[in-house]
């Protein structure tokens, strides 16, 4: 079973980059975009695309200071035994491209106890295949209220859309 539009997204406990816990709820009031990712993933159009598409998404939104306020991004780390904390800091300080300069205010990395969990809920499968995972795309944006409002299960979708999208939900387009 996939998490539909308008679903109530459970209140998933994760770690972040700084090892700290984070969960869902603490997003709610802003329109939260999330993707699954591990970093080691070899294919340069599953993982690397999504990171870099979230890295695209990240800059259009700090043009709009209104709308980067009332967003906020999440790639969730599907490999916690290798995805550390500190595996996530400089994966993500690289992404975004300000290195020792990145606070992860706005675009957090995380994975954790819960990740299988959460991956599920939002009907993504993968299985351990020797030193890679074979798994599936999933990108979702969850609204304010804390609802799936939009998923995009495959990589097909551009930057420019998932921030349309993201005014939309948010009411400001």
């Amino acid at each position: 079973v996939q998490a539909k539009e308008g679903d109530q997204v459970p209140n998933f406990a994760l770690q972040n980059q700084d090892g700290k816990r984070i969960r869902l709820k603490d997003y709610r009031g802003k329109a939260l975009l999330l993707t699954f990712i591990y970093t080691r993933c070899p294919l340069p159009d599953y993982c690397a695309l999504m990171s870099n598409n979230f890295a695209q998404i990240d800059r259009q939104l700090q043009q709009d200071p209104n709308l980067y306020a009332k967003t906020h991004l999440l790639s969730i780390s599907i490999d916690p035994n290798y995805d550390t904390p500190q595996v996530l800091r400089s994966y993500g300080a690289a992404h975004t491209e300000r290195y020792q300069d990145e606070t992860f205010q706005h675009w957090e990395f995380a994975s954790g106890e819960q990740v299988k969990e959460a991956a599920q809920f939002f009907g993504l499968r993968y299985f351990p295949d020797n030193d890679q995972i074979i798994h599936g795309l999933r990108t979702v944006i969850v609204a304010p209220d804390g609802k799936v409002a939009k998923v995009y299960s495959n990589n097909e979708w551009k930057p420019e859309e998932v921030v349309e999208e993201l005014k939309r939900v948010l009411g400001s387009s």
